[in-house]
């Protein structure tokens, strides 16, 4: 998934006919039985941060002093694992010769086939070697700058019984902003974006996934800030193989097997907003996309109105159906237009009737959700 979609649709927090069996799948993903036992697992011991970085000599020194301000103020031992993937510059030599005793440094160096040089594959790798038993693993990007308390975020999350923690991203697009399509798809991605959460936040409480009383969470899922503990990363069988949208799909993965996922606001790291990435097809040409072209494709997040209308009544007669994988596009990718035509028929549906469904939910639930 590009992060770059995401965050536009989320600054400041498809034409589509679904085919009858990629449907039938949605509706019947359920979540699977637990893995593990929550009750006799001990907190984690150390906190892992596996960083998969690629030609990152310019920014890599300023994430680690970031990741170092954040370890020293962590009480658990903190290791950064940094995995620089094809590099052609000194990403690898820079990551070595770093050193600031609060953060302990473990680089790995690694050349993949032309066929399978991918950000997924790269996360992957990078979190396999970084996974030990009783660690809190995270990840982030090369061009990010963590918050001093991003570390200590996640472990007051999973210390509240969170498996799975996503954090949130921050960047400033404003040259992005300042074309007429960038301004386009920003401004309706927002209106739409908001109604679809709306939705899914309704759907996640119905299901238990989240607290009646919990706020609305920001539903960011980026690889920038993600934190997983390591025994339910293990359980789940870590993060799927793709090339893109990794993040996404380690989310949704994590919802197929009941894990606790959490939201954090305050798990929050600064990304570059740069034009020229690493990643084919991630954050850098998604903003490219957006200046250049004038019906920009929106994030394949914004679901069909028409999909999240049939996913909405077929939760009304039986258990809600875990929410679609955001990482794979559903249909014809939505472009802005798209998105415009169906965010009037999208809002008179979750006015008239998302809102008095759920309160009527509410009631006959007494306010109560797991």
């Amino acid at each position: 998934m590009s992060a770059g979609c995401c965050l536009l649709a989320e600054r400041n927090i498809r034409n589509h006919r679904s085919c009858d069996a990629n449907w039938r799948r949605v509706l019947m993903n359920s979540s699977c039985a637990l893995l593990f036992d929550r009750q006799s697992r001990p907190p984690p011991g150390q906190v892992v941060i596996a960083i998969p970085v690629r030609d990152e000599a310019a920014r890599i020194g300023s994430l680690l002093g970031a990741l170092a301000r954040a370890a020293s103020r962590c009480p658990l031992p903190v290791t950064a694992l940094v995995l620089a993937n094809n590099c052609r510059d000194r990403t690898g030599a820079i990551a070595r010769a770093f050193s600031c005793p609060p953060l302990r440094m473990e680089v790995h160096e690694i050349a993949f086939p032309d066929d399978q040089a991918s950000a997924g594959r790269a996360r992957r790798a990078a979190m396999e070697l970084a996974v030990r038993d009783d660690a809190l693993l995270m990840t982030t990007d090369g061009d990010a700058i963590p918050h001093p308390d991003w570390i200590n975020a996640a472990l007051r999350a999973t210390a509240a019984g969170a498996d799975l923690v996503c954090g949130a991203i921050t960047a400033r697009v404003d040259h992005v902003l300042a074309t007429a399509s960038g301004a386009r798809i920003t401004r309706v991605e927002g209106a739409y974006g908001t109604l679809v959460h709306e939705i899914r936040h309704c759907l996640d409480q119905m299901a238990g996934r989240q607290a009646a009383t919990a706020p609305r969470p920001h539903y960011m899922e980026s690889g920038a800030s993600l934190a997983i503990r390591a025994d339910a990363y293990r359980a789940i069988g870590g993060l799927p193989v793709v090339d893109a949208g990794e993040d996404r799909a380690l989310v949704h993965r994590a919802e197929t097997h009941g894990l606790r996922i959490r939201y954090a606001d305050d798990m929050c790291v600064r990304v570059s907003a740069r034009l020229h990435g690493r990643a084919q097809g991630g954050m850098a040409d998604c903003l490219r996309q957006r200046m250049c072209d004038g019906d920009p494709f929106a994030d394949q997040a914004m679901l069909p109105w028409d999909m999240l209308r049939r996913l909405w009544m077929r939760a009304m007669v039986d258990r809600p159906a875990g929410f679609p994988d955001r990482a794979r596009v559903w249909g014809t990718r939505l472009r802005a237009s798209d998105l415009e035509q169906g965010l009037p028929e999208l809002d008179r549906f979750v006015s008239g009737t998302v809102r008095p469904d759920f309160a009527r939910w509410v009631l006959k639930a007494g306010g109560k959700a797991a």
